[in-house]
């Protein structure tokens, strides 16, 4: 192990369940780079505030267990922690290790990614962190923040958890082909509580046109993705569910619920050769174009086989390649409308006010039930959930 990393010990409590943890201190990017090659079940890998000059691996051998994860987190009240990838390829690459989280770090500086999965990797969670600007390499025709890829299936990322973190750029290079989060070939991803914004501005098409900035793409067969309580704002296009890549169906089952998604410069959410899919209880405002059962250019017969049901959407859907799939309660709004069902609809407070009768107590029942809205609120809270993503709340008013 590194000399300069200092070893902390702490224990625990047994009673809780967990055996002894081991404390590591880093304060500089060799230190770091060494205690995530030699990391192990139960290590918390504690970071002082600056910035640490990338690039950083996981690879096979330094992995968790379910009971005793790595984590690596920021040291309890300190500045800021952030990995730079100095403009290599990618800043935080996790290749064939499972059951590690990451907390409350920046993730910035990368040529192609931010953060990377690939061969295998699985049970990985990042939270509470920012990831930028990751996008050195112009022009951005191989971009994602936040990248999964899976060769066969064996190697399928899979089981990974992105919550509560910023995802989004502060400039816009040129080019055609960059997400905020973008899968090839992955299973179970758990895509919950993120704000993700100001991804957008494409300027040419060399591949897909839903690779053209967006916000979140799971393609290639990907399987089971669930994406909620996400706020997706001024992306060109919020949320692909498929697209055009490499396998049929792009993506399997999974679900699309509980979120907010405004000001997209495209098209909301698009669905391309999706199969067992649900859309659901999503609130879209000031949006270009709202729901689009998209096609496949390089499977013009490609279909959508998803229920869409209770969004408040602010376009009508157009269901292009709809095979089977049921739109079932999805209500139209109009701009005047949205002024008063609305909090504060300009300031992106899009939680229900008593002005909108026609979405309270009246979406369908889904199988299975929605539980809980966008802030985790029960539904139904009164006798029928309330279309879109917010459950109303009489207290509010």
């Amino acid at each position: 192990m590194h000399r300069g990393i200092v070893w902390l010990f702490a224990a625990i409590s047994m009673a809780a369940g967990c055996g002894a943890s081991e404390r590591i201190a880093v304060s500089d990017a060799d230190d770091l780079r060494a205690a995530l090659r030699f990391a192990e079940p139960g290590q918390i890998i504690e970071l002082e505030p600056g910035v640490y000059q990338g690039p950083f691996r996981m690879s096979e051998g330094a992995s968790g267990t379910p009971e005793s994860p790595v984590i690596i987190r920021p040291a309890a009240g300190t500045g800021r922690v952030v990995l730079d990838g100095n403009g290599t390829s990618i800043t935080l690459k996790f290749s064939a290790v499972s059951h590690v989280t990451i907390t409350g770090v920046d993730v910035t500086g990368g040529g192609y990614h931010g953060i990377f999965f690939d061969k295998g990797a699985h049970n990985i969670t990042i939270e509470d962190s920012r990831i930028y600007d990751n996008h050195r390499t112009h022009p951005l025709n191989s971009h994602a923040e936040i990248k999964g890829s899976g060769a066969d299936d064996r190697n399928r990322p899979r089981q990974i958890v992105l919550r509560n973190n910023e995802i989004f750029h502060t400039s816009h290079p040129p080019g055609g082909n960059f997400q905020g989060i973008d899968c090839n070939r992955c299973d179970d991803f758990h895509v919950t509580g993120n704000h993700i914004h100001s991804i957008h501005s494409p300027t040419e098409q060399p591949t897909s046109y839903y690779d053209r900035g967006a916000c979140i793409q799971m393609k290639s067969l990907s399987r089971r993705t669930v994406i909620e309580r996400n706020r997706i704002e001024d992306c060109h296009i919020g949320i692909v569910f498929g697209g055009e890549g490499m396998e049929t169906p792009e993506h399997l089952g999974g679900a699309v619920r509980n979120n907010i998604i405004a000001g997209s410069h495209d098209i909301a959410i698009v669905l391309a050769d999706v199969e067992d899919g649900v859309v659901a209880h999503n609130t879209l405002i000031g949006n270009t174009r709202s729901i689009l059962l998209g096609t496949h250019r390089g499977r013009p017969t490609a279909e959508n086989n998803a229920i869409i049901a209770n969004n408040l959407i602010d376009q009508p859907i157009e269901p292009v390649k709809a095979a089977e799939t049921r739109l079932e309660n999805n209500l139209l709004i109009s701009a005047e409308d949205a002024a008063s069902w609305f909090a504060a609809a300009s300031t992106g407070d899009v939680r229900l006010t008593a002005a909108a009768t026609a979405a309270i107590d009246h979406a369908v029942p889904l199988d299975p039930p929605l539980i809980a809205d966008f802030e985790g609120t029960t539904r139904p809270q009164d006798a029928a959930p309330d279309i879109g993503a917010f459950e109303y709340r009489r207290v509010l008013d």
